[in-house]
């Protein structure tokens, strides 16, 4: 059929109307797919952690075609129950953390995707008499939970000290509401805690941060990503996925400052003034890029493990980390 002038002037103002028709019809005939769920556990509040909800922020999660939702617990024991009960599929622990995996725990470690812990500060009371690290010898510090990376730090100082492994007590406070509680009732003489939440407790005049762990253990992966096996097992895509989502993000993080400090903010529930803070010594200082693990932080990780007594005998390394899901 031979279209005239007008009519072929007429069907040409109508393309735009009825591309909108045609691409709704494809939408209605072709239903997106569906995207592949991930549980990812994650070890307190670091601000490196909120990287989990800034990668669907950014859309990063959604593009690979995966929805993850982050769920925090209070310190890393309960991460490891968690990946051990099959009640998440990745989660973030810590260096010290990959003895677990001796140990028995269904999990293994795949990234270090952090370095010297920067995201840990030690916290004091405003009107403490603590003036140098050399004070902390008998005192009282809380941690997390017995075994945790807060509670490896503080035998780690005391280690270094000379003063052995238990020259520092350690007492497991919990939470970071009910150390800051135990702290101004004079009950502990400090915590280890995460930046973001002393630096916010500090603006609000609760403590005062007296060091950053991260100058005190230079070789060292703070945060640690384990994959279930299980997961490894029958679906290494979905875990390829994740570990290129997550460095994805990372760069992201690193682009974008302003995005990640209003996200980590209000992930944390925090100010972004103390988020801002948290952002230069966990994203910045140390925030890895690629994930490898480094042999001198794994060496201080493998030596600890038996000098504090999670480990009788010191584990190869071999047997400690898997790399095939990172990028060369």
């Amino acid at each position: 059929m031979k279209l005239g002038g007008e009519a072929v002037s007429s069907l040409i103002r109508d393309l735009p109307r009825l591309a909108l028709i045609a691409g709704a019809a494809c939408c209605l005939s072709f239903p997106a797919l569906a995207l592949d769920k991930l549980r990812v556990g994650k070890s307190g509040p670091p601000m490196i952690l909120t990287l989990v909800e800034l990668g669907t922020e950014a859309g990063i999660w959604k593009d690979l075609g995966l929805e993850v939702e982050g769920l925090m617990f209070g310190g890393e024991a309960p991460t490891i129950q968690a990946l051990t009960s099959d009640s998440i599929d990745l989660g973030f622990g810590s260096g010290p953390g990959l003895a677990y995996a001796v140990k028995g725990v269904p999990a293994t470690a795949i990234a270090a995707v952090s370095g010297a812990p920067f995201n840990l500060v030690l916290s004091v009371r405003t009107d403490t008499t603590i003036k140098s690290l050399d004070d902390l010898k008998g005192r009282t510090i809380g941690v997390t939970s017995s075994g945790s990376l807060t509670d490896w730090m503080v035998h780690e100082i005391s280690r270094q000290k000379g003063w052995g492994p238990d020259g520092i007590k350690t007492f497991p406070s919990g939470a970071s509401r009910t150390s800051l509680a135990a702290l101004k009732a004079g009950e502990i003489d400090g915590v280890v805690m995460g930046a973001a939440t002393a630096f916010e407790a500090q603006i609000n005049g609760a403590s005062k941060v007296f060091a950053s762990l991260g100058d005190t253990v230079k070789d060292f992966h703070s945060n640690v990503l384990f994959a279930r096996n299980k997961l490894i097992q029958e679906k290494p895509e979905l875990v390829q996925k994740f570990v290129d989502g997550w460095f994805r993000t990372v760069a992201f993080a690193r682009a974008n400052p302003e995005v990640t400090i209003r996200v980590g903010a209000k992930t944390l529930g925090i100010g972004e003034a103390a988020a801002r803070q948290a952002y230069e010594d966990e994203i910045t200082r140390m925030l890895r890029d690629k994930g490898t693990f480094e042999p001198a932080a794994v060496e201080v990780i493998r030596r600890s493990l038996v000098e504090i007594g999670t480990l009788e005998k010191v584990p190869p390394a071999d047997q400690l980390y898997d790399e095939r899901f990172l990028r060369k």
